[in-house]
């Protein structure tokens, strides 16, 4: 009985504002996005000015410059969120978007899956950077995925924090002194006391790129080098193998009894590929300082 006193009770609404004149609703889990997609934006429009102002070799003006990465940030959300859903349809939708094919388009119901954002940001990248690198040279395929590297963790971080409102991707019990009993849990058993496994990851992706924001910016990690890609792509499929270990099962490939999630599968590929590009930077010593 003391126990259960100690842990946390969540029951707040998901919803933020709510208008039956208007039909309007604006959900928590929407407004934590659209902030953090501000943060990233301006924290790497100021990492961008930082390094232009280090470098003055851009063949353009700072004005510019700057535009253009406004671009790539604006029209990168045309990329990242069909790719989320997609991915999270493919891996997580199971048999209900084969049967009601129309729900596909409803993001507003929920179900991104982060791999495919991953993947969409990257396709958006290949193209942005094959388009302009031939007039400013700079704008490198690696310097604007360590862009994002450096900036990534703030927009990641208030999604959990949408998660953890919505009361999705539920932890697995815990007798822990900070669990959460969640009274609508999308997952998990209600009235049990689970890990706050979104806030664990959230926090863990907001330190990480934390750490390589200060780095770039101070040059030890040189944009376009792709140091901090390397590492973003190995920290991120790190937390996130570690993190599926807290969380109940989603998902539709994998069965109940798989050692490994759908998360932890897909978190693979992504160490491998930051690796590989680890040692490449370091054979081929691309993090000199222009």
């Amino acid at each position: 009985m003391c126990f259960l006193l100690s842990v946390i009770r969540w029951d707040y609404s998901k919803i933020l504002y709510s208008s039956d004149k208007w039909h309007v609703n604006i959900s928590w889990y929407g407004v934590c996005f659209a902030v953090g997609v501000l943060m990233a934006y301006a924290f790497g429009l100021r990492l961008a000015s930082n390094v232009y102002e280090e470098s003055k070799n851009y063949c353009c003006t700072k004005a510019r410059f700057l535009e253009i990465l406004e671009n790539y940030g604006l029209y990168s959300l045309l990329f990242i969120i069909p790719g989320a859903r997609i991915a999270y349809v493919l891996f997580y939708g199971g048999k209900f978007y084969f049967d009601h094919p129309w729900e596909i388009i409803k993001i507003w119901h929920g179900g991104l899956s982060s791999h495919g954002g991953i993947a969409g940001l990257l396709l958006w990248t290949i193209i942005f950077s094959y388009a302009y690198a031939k007039r400013i040279p700079i704008l490198t395929f690696f310097f604007l995925t360590d862009l994002c590297a450096s900036v990534f963790g703030y927009t990641a971080f208030l999604i959990r924090i949408g998660n953890f409102i919505n009361q999705e991707i539920v932890g697995t019990p815990t007798s822990l002194p900070w669990g959460i009993i969640f009274s609508n849990p999308m997952q998990g058993i209600i009235g049990v006391p689970v890990h706050p496994v979104q806030l664990y990851e959230g926090v863990a992706y907001f330190i990480l790129s934390t750490v390589l924001y200060v780095l770039s910016y101070n040059c030890i990690f040189r944009l376009g080098s792709g140091f901090a890609t390397s590492i973003a792509c190995m920290g991120v499929a790190i937390i996130r193998f570690f993190a599926e270990f807290l969380k109940t099962h989603q998902g539709n490939v994998v069965s109940e009894f798989s050692f490994l999630t759908i998360g932890q599968l897909l978190s693979i590929p992504l160490f491998l590929f930051g690796l590989c590009l680890g040692i490449f930077c370091l054979l081929f010593n691309r993090n000199r300082c222009s």
